[in-house]
């Protein structure tokens, strides 16, 4: 069931993503919104910060990105029981404290490594639109390939914080780097 959700859910997010990779587009970051509420489904953090413990999800934005007005996908998709908020994190340094997932957005190309240095071993999926992202040590970058949103999956930085990737997730990818 979870195997069909996800290929549902990646046909939709690619059939509704921009022709081209214009940042301005409100409809790209809604399918990236999407994808990033998908993350929290079909990836584990350790321990006490595993979702199943919590009640609120904070996905955080560092910096100035179109994502930060997609607040109403997360609402919206919140149950109950799970409460998902987009937070606009003003000093990337407090992610690790309640972070889930980190967006990082371009306007931050020129802190990537200090953000990525601070938040090494440490249980934040960090995810941007960032030319080769998961290449510099990003946890999940989005690529846009054939005109579709796509992700490069990092799966040594997810691993290094203790956290997992389900292979359905790494089935959709483009790329997984291992190495």
């Amino acid at each position: 069931m979870l195997r069909y959700g996800l290929a549902a859910f990646a046909a939709c997010a690619l059939a509704l993503a921009p022709p081209g990779a214009r940042a301005d587009d409100n409809k790209e970051y809604l399918v990236k919104a999407a994808f990033i509420y998908n993350f929290v489904k079909f990836v584990e953090w350790p321990g006490a910060l595993a979702i199943v413990k919590h009640s609120n999800i904070d996905i955080c934005v560092v910096g100035d990105s179109p994502l930060s007005d997609t607040g109403s996908v997360f609402k919206a998709a919140s149950t109950a029981k799970l409460t998902l908020s987009l937070v606009d994190e003003k000093n990337w340094r407090n992610a690790s404290q309640h972070c889930h997932i980190l967006f990082i957005s371009d306007s931050e190309a020129g802190k990537l490594g200090e953000i990525l240095a601070s938040l090494k071993n440490q249980p934040v999926l960090t995810v941007s639109d960032m030319d080769n992202f998961a290449e510099k040590g990003g946890m999940i970058g989005f690529v846009v390939s054939d005109n579709k949103i796509k992700l490069v999956v990092n799966t040594k930085s997810v691993a290094a914080a203790g956290m997992r990737v389900d292979a359905q997730l790494l089935e959709i990818a483009l790329k997984v780097i291992d190495r």
